[in-house]
């Protein structure tokens, strides 16, 4: 069975990078990762849109076409460490409705960055980062300075932005 790890994304490149740190970080375990990406949204208080409410809808929407081209890289580079990687949404608005979210998973592990803020992508978009700490998970704190490059070097949410950086695991 493998290890469940939960990491929050904002759907840029730049965030797929804790991903890779924690692929990693486990490479040297025999057990395979089931890697949970998540985004925190809130759920509508509209009634004719929660009828029509569609979960692959919402991820089409928030998703470029960069994050899906990122992902489909992630899983062939680490295809024999992968089992299985998700996208999911979070609308839940308490730490209770969180730790219910992480049980139903099975998630066992999360990482998240240290000093980097999510970029939200809608209105409705909010930081999961209080509800990681908060929680019982075993919790790894990726240093996001590690990933920075000098301004004229930085390319924006590019493909190449994930395998030309280098990252550190927080103390």
């Amino acid at each position: 069975m493998a290890r469940t790890v939960l990491i929050p994304t904002d759907f840029t490149v730049n965030s797929l990078n804790i991903a890779k740190v924690a692929l990693q970080k486990s490479y040297q375990d025999e057990e395979k990762i089931h890697l949970i990406l998540v985004h925190g949204l809130m759920a509508s208080t509209s009634i004719t849109e929660l009828l029509f409410y569609s979960k692959r809808n919402t991820l089409s929407k928030l998703e470029t076409p960069e994050f899906q081209a990122s992902c489909k890289l992630l899983l062939a580079k680490f295809e024999d460490k992968i089992e299985r990687m998700t996208v999911d949404i979070f609308s839940g608005i308490n730490q209770s409705a969180f730790e219910n979210y992480t049980s139903a998973n099975n998630v066992e592990e999360a990482f998240i960055p240290v000093n980097y803020k999510l970029k939200l992508k809608s209105s409705d978009s909010f930081d999961m980062i209080p509800f990681f700490r908060k929680s019982k998970l075993n919790l790894t704190e990726v240093n996001w300075e590690d990933f920075s490059m000098p301004a004229k070097e930085q390319h924006q949410d590019e493909l190449a932005a994930m395998f030309f950086t280098h990252g550190r695991i927080a103390h």
